[in-house]
């Protein structure tokens, strides 16, 4: 005789078996719909908090706003005003020819605003809520991407927690902000999968978006390098030499932005001295050495190594128990590829959560918390304590990092 169903859960247990009888693609945007609709009520009970941002921290704002200024203002916040004034006014012609450069937007990449100044003009939204349905847009997209990735091997809780747990990491309330991690998300699930797949003609397509959105292009130089070794023998010549070519275009594409902003600028080193304007504000000690080798703001450099090593630890074993074979190999070889780039070559800063969400898998095997055959009722309980968990986290992030307070400067 099958035992009975706690009845304190049949509220859950028959949205779980509804799913059964829906699109699979209604599965995805529904998590991310319900975890992002969350996230409008905590960022604006947050925004209560926000200080007024007028120039007078010595934060780039391109539209000064009050305190209190709601939940679509505080979307633009912090690297979303340097995002605003390229959508409105573009790339600076004039910096020093010599010597160190101000801070300028030729440290942010042109693809995003470019694609918020398109949906402006033809919507005639302003440009908070014009960047939110682009990131928006591109974030869903790569999660139902994600879900059908693990869909077809794993099956469709297996699929479904994997969303959910990206989209309950802390840092996920940037997926709907004038940030791009939502388009670099979606452009980092469509490379993995190409390859899985071995459209290598999409995959350089997709390595040409990264080049244009984020520094992400050498992250991907050793997915792309141990792909091409894993799968050289059972490929023909003509997926060979298209392997050999993506290999290399990822060298040259490292190049293009760094290039463009040489040749509009006629200074050679534009981008990179744009960047060490950030170093130079923050003060940091040996930040050239990333986590696992240099210091933070104080120079414990122990501590950072010693963080450093814990986080890819954990991420290590997230990908190596047996739960986690329902994520595609190459999914597998992007988060250790990309969570290692993350440790050697980026600063000890506050943006390291943000970053972590890139890494495009959930940071915990939650796969393995149902396996296949558990009943229904346990994976609606999974479900629930991951949601919980995940908003109450989110919670602190925003108030933490999003939201300028009296009492926090610290961007996300």
């Amino acid at each position: 005789m099958r035992a009975p169903r706690p009845p304190v859960l049949a509220i859950v247990f028959r949205p779980v078996r509804l799913i059964d009888r829906l699109p699979w693609w209604l599965a995805p945007l529904g998590i991310f719909a319900l975890t992002r609709l969350a996230d409008v009520f905590v960022i604006a009970h947050a925004s209560q908090h926000q200080v007024a941002m007028d120039g007078s921290y010595g934060i780039h704002v391109e539209t000064p706003k009050p305190a209190d200024p709601g939940y679509f203002p505080v979307l633009s916040n912090w690297d979303g005003q340097w995002y605003e004034t390229v959508a409105r006014h573009g790339y600076p012609r004039d910096l020093p020819l010599t010597g160190p450069v101000p801070q300028t937007a030729w440290a942010f990449y042109p693809l995003y605003p470019a694609i918020v100044r398109l949906v402006m003009i033809i919507t005639r939204l302003d440009f908070a809520p014009a960047a939110s349905l682009v990131s928006l847009a591109c974030a869903g997209a790569g999660m139902v991407l994600l879900y059908r990735m693990v869909l077809d091997r794993g099956g469709a809780f297996a699929a479904a927690i994997t969303v959910l747990g990206l989209c309950a990491l802390p840092s996920a309330p940037i997926l709907q902000a004038a940030y791009t991690e939502g388009l670099a998300l979606l452009l980092i699930v469509l490379l993995v999968w190409s390859l899985s797949r071995r459209s290598y003609d999409i995959a350089l397509v997709t390595l040409l978006g990264l080049a244009l959105t984020r520094p992400l292009v050498i992250a991907a130089a050793p997915l792309l390098l141990v792909h091409g070794l894993l799968r050289w023998r059972s490929s023909t010549v003509r997926q060979r030499w298209w392997m050999g070519g993506l290999l290399a275009a990822s060298g040259v594409l490292v190049l293009l932005w760094p290039g463009v902003a040489a040749v509009v600028t006629g200074r050679r080193d534009a981008y990179f001295a744009t960047q060490r304007a950030w170093g130079n504000q923050l003060e940091l000690k040996h930040s050239y050495l990333g986590w696992l080798f240099g210091g933070g703001a104080d120079g414990s450099s122990r501590d950072t190594a010693v963080t450093a090593v814990l986080v890819l630890l954990v991420l290590l074993v997230t990908v190596v128990v047996p739960a986690a074979r329902v994520w595609p190999l190459e999914l597998r070889l992007w988060a250790l590829g990309y969570a290692l780039y993350l440790m050697l070559a980026l600063r000890p800063t506050s943006s390291i959560e943000r970053y972590m969400l890139l890494v495009a898998i959930p940071w915990l095997p939650l796969t393995a918390l149902a396996p296949a055959g558990t009943r229904r009722w346990v994976q609606a309980l999974v479900f629930g304590v991951v949601l919980a968990l995940g908003i109450r986290v989110q919670v602190g992030w925003v108030g933490h990092y999003l939201i300028p307070t009296s009492g926090s400067m610290l961007p996300p």
